[in-house]
């Protein structure tokens, strides 16, 4: 019960357009790279938002399971989805984002932020130097599924801890694993995160720490865009995206990161 005090406390109101904006910004880097949107979501809520660090993390995640849902229908319009493979990802990532969201929930707000800057820049960078990874060979559809849970799995810890939708991990994992097209997995991706994102909010639920309100209010303005962002995709090469974004999550990465030091040097948190 303590926990829900004090997060409430650090947690001052929001404007709906701000919050909107949060939504709008995450449902485009959805929409367009397979991702949950968590990536930029949770740095502006911090940020811009004056969110706490922990309910930044659990709101961005229930915010996430609307935006998906959005881009995957794009996706699916154009036969972009894989769905065994989406739902073999969502098996494994339903049990590593419950693992990690109990996990987020013992960290300090400090360790959060060291937790995701780390993860978004290693993301980028491998984004930036790789661009588009090189399709791998096509497993037999039982290998594929063993795959494509032991890859959700990951993706689902992350998720849970990071505050973010997983796809970061798993479309390059999928193209390289699984031998998807790079809007294949991008497609599939928003699938299996709409699973771990219901697993891990569920948690996050327990621990009081999610506003629905303000979930649902980024996650509304995020369904308009992701069907943009996805058009996007649909319509540029995976590797000009993976290269952007990829430079994109570096800074955010950096960005929390250096904050984190000068906190610890002035002895904040």
């Amino acid at each position: 019960m303590a926990d829900r005090r004090i997060d409430a406390e650090s947690n001052p109101a929001a404007s709906w357009w701000s919050l909107a904006l949060v939504g709008v910004l995450a449902g485009v880097l959805s929409g367009t790279l397979g991702v949950g949107g968590g990536i930029v979501m949770v740095p502006l809520m911090t940020g811009m938002l004056r969110f706490s660090q922990h309910r930044a993390h659990a709101t961005s995640l229930a915010a996430i399971v609307l935006i998906a849902i959005s881009g995957v229908v794009r996706f699916a319009m154009d036969g972009e989805v894989a769905w065994t493979v989406g739902l073999a990802l969502g098996v494994g990532g339903m049990l590593g984002s419950t693992v990690g969201a109990h996990l987020m929930h013992r960290l300090s707000p400090q360790a959060l932020r060291i937790v995701f800057g780390a993860i978004v820049v290693l993301a980028g960078i491998r984004m930036v130097v790789s661009g588009q990874p090189e399709v791998g060979a096509q497993p037999s559809d039982l290998l594929g599924a063993v795959i494509g849970v032991a890859i959700g799995l990951v993706a689902g810890v992350a998720s849970g801890v990071g505050g973010i939708g997983g796809g970061i991990i798993m479309v390059p994992a999928m193209v390289f694993f699984l031998g998807l097209s790079q809007h294949a997995a991008e497609g599939t991706s928003l699938l299996a995160i709409i699973f771990t994102a219901v697993a891990g909010t569920r948690v996050n639920l327990q621990h009081g720490r999610v506003d629905l309100r303000h979930a649902g209010v980024i996650g509304a303005a995020g369904i308009v865009f992701a069907q943009l962002g996805a058009s996007l995709a649909l319509a540029m090469s995976g590797e000009r995206l993976s290269q952007l974004f990829g430079a994109f999550v570096v800074l955010v990465g950096i960005r929390m990161l250096a904050v984190t030091y000068r906190q610890r040097r002035a002895g904040g948190e």
